[in-house]
């Protein structure tokens, strides 16, 4: 029986020792885990500024750009509206020397004479 129970002591320090490795174990797998984690949200914060960043950068382009283009139209409307005000003077120009007639005419009638 002897011969027995050091085969259960024995049989009792290697569970106790495989226990405690495996404790061991377990609390360094649940480091590493950790570390993984840790990195990983690490490295989702970096790309999420990076696709910040190049958001950014693409919407600054965007309204740099669009601000160049009403740039462009508001000159062009403004050539034609200018274009246009030319056009309006020019007839008016042509038609002074008739209107003043016109007006000499009313007052002359007006005042009596001939």
């Amino acid at each position: 029986m002897e011969g027995g129970k050091c085969m259960s002591i024995e049989n009792m320090k290697r569970i106790s020792e495989t226990e405690t490795e495996a404790a061991s174990i377990r609390k360094s797998a649940g480091n590493v885990a950790r570390n993984i984690v840790d990195d990983a949200k690490k490295q989702a914060a970096a790309l999420v500024e990076q696709a910040q960043t190049e958001a950014d950068g693409k919407y600054k382009d965007a309204m740099d750009e669009a601000e160049r283009e009403a740039a462009k139209d508001y000159d062009v409307r403004l050539a034609e509206v200018a274009e246009e005000c030319a056009g309006m003077k020019e007839r008016a120009r042509a038609k002074l020397p008739d209107a003043v007639k016109l007006i000499m005419g009313k007052v002359v009638n007006t005042s009596g004479s001939c």
